[in-house]
């Protein structure tokens, strides 16, 4: 019966990752929704294990990189400016998502379990996007013409659809009625559309990077996965990409023309990184603590170039994020936690008893979630793939299934 509970809970949090904008108090403890429901996930899967055994994780070595980052994490909030913002971050942006990464890593035995996951977390994507239609509908958008529906930022929506575009083509493979695979083609033609809307071509070119790569693998992959039809609409996918990066703009000109203009955002960019760079230099060991950027960065405006753009959370950058707010060992962690799951692609898998089509899909797996990673990584060169509540779920989310990928019949 707590299985049935826990197992029903793991793809609720999937399903519910937007619900982290319900915000609100439990005895003047700042939380949302979506932490809530990880909270009793987690508290159900201990009393399961309690009541049988206690969890056992066979490569320790594994939660080596992971320990370094919370070991880096804890001492920047320790040592940070402000304790509160520091502290919720360290709760709400890694306590509670390795919560559910802990879970999953132990529960998820099964192909069934991974569709199931996958399956949830692509109608919380389809959810988004048809609120965002909403949205776009009655051109609720930004000033500059682009959608970013409920979250802060065009960027935020289109850093939360991508990854589950990608992952979503996983399920083709899955499914056997024809009728399934039509509906799953309109819910990526929905995504695809809304991330088009949001004019990130951050995320555009994160997505290209991941296509190109699952195009490249399975065109050289000699076995049944060498579909040309498949291969044909990832290039179209490609193509269209490639067109509308080129030749649209958003309707406030985000980028001024192609050759030889001005490019704003990447000039702003370029002061942010400038200034970030500054500040690190000053911090190199502890970071400034989570959550802390914007008042560094707004402090440090005497020693950077004049700023176009003031309100800026975040370095627009994934790894300059994690060095000022984890610190140097944070950052090491991150590295050699990356380095572990590339490592992890290429193996064939610990439980040498799976059978060899067990192993094949497993390998399928791993295709899509190194295609996600991809993209995560290649947006991250220019924006923070990872810090928001929905974003660093879907990102441990990746770490566990590329862990379970090849030790069980996923």
């Amino acid at each position: 019966m707590l299985q049935k509970i826990i197992n029903l809970l793991i793809n609720l949090v999937a399903l519910s990752l937007p619900l982290y904008l319900v915000r609100f108090e439990i005895c003047s403890l700042p939380t949302n929704l979506l932490e809530l429901i990880i909270l009793v996930l987690f508290i159900v899967w201990l009393v399961s294990k309690i009541r049988s055994e206690a969890p056992q994780f066979k490569e320790a070595a594994f939660f080596y990189p992971i320990f370094l980052i919370f070991f880096g994490l804890t001492l920047a909030t320790f040592f940070s400016t402000d304790l509160r913002i520091s502290a919720g971050i360290w709760k709400g942006w890694f306590i509670v998502p390795w919560l559910y990464f802990v879970v999953l890593i132990d529960v998820l035995r099964s192909k069934k379990q991974v569709i199931r996951l996958l399956t949830a977390l692509t109608l919380s994507g389809l959810g988004i996007a048809l609120v965002a239609f909403g949205y776009w509908a009655n051109n609720l958008l930004t000033y500059d013409g682009r959608l970013k529906a409920l979250y802060l930022s065009p960027n935020h929506l289109a850093m939360f659809l991508s990854p589950i575009l990608i992952l979503s083509f996983y399920l083709y493979f899955c499914l056997k009625k024809n009728i399934h695979k039509i509906i799953l083609f309109i819910v990526h033609c929905s995504l695809f559309a809304v991330i088009y809307l949001t004019y990130s071509y951050g995320a555009w070119l994160g997505l290209l990077a991941g296509f190109i790569f699952l195009s490249i693998i399975f065109y050289r992959k000699r076995t049944r996965l060498n579909r040309p039809k498949f291969i044909f609409s990832v290039l179209g996918l490609i193509f269209l990409i490639f067109v509308s990066v080129c030749l649209n703009q958003a309707p406030g000109q985000k980028f001024q023309g192609l050759v030889g203009l001005s490019y704003p955002s990447l000039e702003s960019r370029l002061i942010i990184w400038q200034s970030a760079w500054t500040i690190i230099k000053d911090h190199p060991l502890l970071g400034i603590g989570p959550g802390l950027f914007q008042k560094y960065y707004l402090d440090y405006q005497s020693q950077a170039l004049p700023y176009l753009e003031w309100a800026v959370p975040q370095p627009h950058n994934l790894f300059l994020a994690f060095w000022l707010q984890t610190g140097l060992l944070g950052l090491l962690g991150l590295l050699w936690l990356l380095v572990r799951f590339f490592r992890n692609f290429s193996r064939p898998g610990a439980n040498s008893s799976l059978k060899p089509e067990i192993k094949k899909g497993s390998q399928l797996l791993k295709y899509f979630l190194l295609a996600a990673m991809i993209y995560l990584l290649v947006h991250g060169f220019i924006d923070t793939t990872y810090w928001k509540n929905d974003l660093s779920v879907i990102f441990w989310l990746l770490i566990a299934l590329n862990y379970r990928a090849g030790r069980c019949a996923c």
